[in-house]
């Protein structure tokens, strides 16, 4: 259905891209560059039936050289959805007691929109009415993690607005 508008909506935010694996279902995981970073993204997501307020693909951003880990957060999110029937709800705080990510102090994921891109980014729209919306998922610390869950994700969304902590490194003390 929006195949076409959703690989050039990627391509012109996220650089080249070229599919890096098969998932299930039909969905593909495609890999795109910039120089400040890559991107991991799903494609043909938008495409199934799940229940989210509107059709959904998931997008993570990650350094230069962290490939592996914005792959795997990706497909572990896309699996739950498939295990649930459930997309995200931007934004919301999907938690984890351990870390999500091996040698990381990741444990958890942010589903919102994207942190360096342009609004537009985070939805294709077809005469005036969204078609897609583009889940950024941004990985959080332990700590973060712990903020949200006690003070609430405006808390923490504030805070890291306020801090600029380097979202997109996965290797990131906290």
């Amino acid at each position: 259905m929006t195949q076409p508008e959703l690989a050039e909506h990627l391509t012109r935010f996220l650089g080249e891209g070229q599919r890096a694996a098969q998932l299930d279902r039909g969905v593909e995981l495609w890999r795109y560059e910039r120089p400040e970073f890559v991107t991991f993204a799903t494609r043909g997501l938008s495409d199934l039936d799940v229940a989210a307020l509107k059709p959904q693909e998931l997008v993570c951003s990650v350094l230069p050289g962290q490939d592996g880990a914005a792959a795997q957060l990706v497909t572990v999110l896309f699996e739950q959805i498939l295990a649930t029937d459930r997309g995200p709800v931007v934004p919301q705080l999907i938690p984890n007691t351990t870390p999500i990510l091996d040698r990381t102090q990741i444990h958890g994921l942010l589903a919102t929109g994207h942190p360096y891109l342009d609004e537009a980014f985070d939805a294709i729209t077809r005469d005036g009415t969204v078609t897609v919306q583009l889940v950024t998922l941004i990985p959080l610390t332990g700590t973060e993690v712990s903020q949200a869950q006690t003070s609430g994700l405006d808390s923490l969304m504030d805070a890291l607005e306020a801090t600029d902590p380097a979202l997109l490194d996965v290797t990131r003390a906290g």
